[in-house]
């Protein structure tokens, strides 16, 4: 093994070389070494001696490559290609988290299940910005692709990772002055006596539903059309009507009401998407630990994939969620 070790070239003499070999003379790769050329010639004779070649044709017009040297310096020129990589990458990964990151969410899950834990990320990561692109604006876009994607729908094309980071369980709700005023809702059937307040885009995922909630979906009183979910909870909350909401929305309004007469619907997974090598960067990675960190059902019982009533993760379960976070 000391025999081995001993014929192996030096990175250091082979990167010497690699200079002379590209600049076409030892005074030339001197200077871009920052070495005395005649430390460029020794660190030559020695690897040829060495390696028992000669590598270079000396001449008055310089030094070319000889067959030897023709073969090691393309030998050396994919070490310098690795290298250069390796570098990159692993720079990539030691990088601070600076810069901007651009998120695409929908509307409802940016406004009220991640704006709210905003503060945690830019306090741990004061060097990052974020563009937030709920799509609402389809002539005001903006700037750049989204390099993190929360999506109900999984991707199936391109070279995208895709792993679910939450299940939404959507259930009927109400406010509390409505049941009050109209009472309980004591089966699906009752749905359709009262006004409903219906977001345009839940229609994903639908191969989950029964065929009674598809049904329900299509002959319900629909009061409120929107494609806002900041509309769909206001109405809520002010007495309109109906609507099917996540769970999770009681982690931020805690004063709305699960219908306990009409059946949840079979959860949505909730997507995060990116390009493969998008969490090389370290920017990307933050954010996207992030997210995890905030959807994680071990802290907040009402992303798990199995449904968890209400009245199990009953506030102040948020405050000790909030402070189970990662600062």
């Amino acid at each position: 093994m000391a025999d081995i070790a001993r014929r192996r070239a030096d990175w250091s003499a082979l990167r010497v070389f690699f200079a002379v070999a590209e600049a076409g003379g030892i005074n030339a790769a001197a200077r871009a070494l920052n070495l005395s050329p005649s430390t460029v010639t020794r660190t030559i004779e020695d690897l040829e001696h060495q390696l028992n070649v000669t590598l270079f044709a000396r001449s008055p017009r310089g030094m070319s490559l000889t067959e030897a040297g023709e073969m090691a310096y393309q030998r050396v020129l994919t070490m310098e290609r690795t290298a250069a990589t390796l570098e990159m990458e692993i720079g990539d990964l030691e990088a601070l988290p600076e810069g901007k990151v651009k998120l695409a969410v929908p509307d409802g899950v940016a406004g009220y299940f991640i704006t709210p834990f905003l503060p945690e990320l830019l306090r741990a990561h004061p060097g990052l910005d974020l563009s937030v692109d709920c799509g609402l604006w389809p002539d005001r876009p903006l700037d750049g692709e989204a390099e993190l994607t929360v999506s109900y729908s999984e991707p199936t094309v391109g070279d995208l990772v895709a792993r679910p980071i939450a299940y939404m369980h959507y259930a009927c709700f109400a406010s509390r002055e409505y049941i009050n005023l109209y009472g309980e809702l004591n089966g699906p059937e009752e749905l359709l006596k009262h006004p409903y307040v219906h977001h345009v885009a839940h229609t994903h995922q639908r191969e989950v539903w029964t065929e009674e909630q598809k049904a329900l979906q299509v002959l319900t009183n629909k009061r409120i059309q929107t494609n806002s979910s900041a509309v769909v909870v206001q109405a809520v909350k002010n007495g309109i009507g109906v609507a099917f909401l996540p769970t999770a929305i009681l982690s931020v309004e805690p004063d709305l009401v699960m219908v306990e007469g009409i059946p949840p619907v079979a959860p949505m997974k909730l997507w995060m998407v990116h390009h493969r090598e998008a969490t090389r960067s370290a920017r990307i990675r933050a954010v996207a630990d992030w997210l995890k960190s905030i959807f994680d059902g071990r802290t907040r019982p009402w992303y798990r994939a199995e449904f968890v009533h209400p009245r199990d993760f009953s506030l102040p379960a948020v405050a000790a969620a909030k402070a189970l976070a990662p600062a």
